[in-house]
């Protein structure tokens, strides 16, 4: 029995404090200093860097500007804001349980390990660099492959192919994750989904998409990898 196991970062290995959200906020501010606050405190949870800089454009009437354009020219100075970001975080947490169960995973004949993250890949690895957590992950799919989220699970699952030589059929693949775009996106690549309760999402409405499984942590190690493999 083999599961190849797709992790979300944000409120579901890690919080960074916000630091994302306060990156993009400065590096978009550098640029546009005319961005209204109110399009700056959109609900970011689950979703790709990329779309959370077309939904602020679109909120600041600047829908006209090329996303993709600006995003060539926003990475560079957001990434390094970011790491300023993250050195400076004050609650910069791995969550409860995540190490305990990473270990069991590497430690399983059965599991494959890859990250499935709205944020692009510098700055996903950024973020897990902190807790020397990137040595579990060596495969992932990323903001930075597109900015739907509903793509990511199919390109995570073509690289962990390539590179742990094993093919996956999407019912052997897990997405874990906070939010209700974790759900939405496994779902529509017909993967399990077990959600988590770490984030800002509230349990009513993760349950009301129906994962496969729903946790308030992923403390429960054995339960959890239990679910994993069911």
């Amino acid at each position: 029995m083999k599961r190849l196991i797709l992790f979300d970062i944000d409120e579901t290995l890690i919080s960074s404090d916000g630091a994302g959200r306060r990156a993009i906020t400065r590096a978009l501010q550098a640029h546009h200093d005319d961005i209204p606050e109110s399009a700056l405190q959109i609900n970011m949870s689950g979703k790709t860097d990329p779309q959370i800089l077309s939904e602020i454009l679109a909120l600041a009437n600047k829908a006209h500007l090329n996303t993709d354009e600006l995003m060539e020219k926003f990475i560079e100075p957001y990434l390094e804001i970011l790491a300023e970001e993250i050195k400076a975080a004050a609650y910069y947490i791995v969550h409860e349980g995540i190490l305990e169960l990473l270990e069991k995973l590497k430690n399983h004949e059965g599991a494959y390990l890859g990250l499935l993250t709205g944020n692009v890949e510098t700055g996903a690895r950024m973020k897990l660099e902190r807790f020397d957590l990137n040595k579990y992950f060596p495969i992932g799919a990323y903001g930075s492959d597109s900015a739907s989220r509903l793509d990511l699970p199919a390109i995570a699952t073509k690289r962990a192919v390539e590179h742990f030589g094993q093919d996956f059929e999407p019912e052997q693949v897990v997405i874990i994750g906070d939010s209700v775009n974790d759900i939405l996106c496994a779902q529509h690549f017909g993967a399990k989904c077990i959600a988590v309760n770490t984030g800002k999402t509230a349990w009513n409405e993760l349950e009301s998409l129906q994962p496969e499984h729903l946790f308030k942590t992923l403390s429960a190690t054995e339960v959890v990898v239990t679910a994993i493999f069911s």
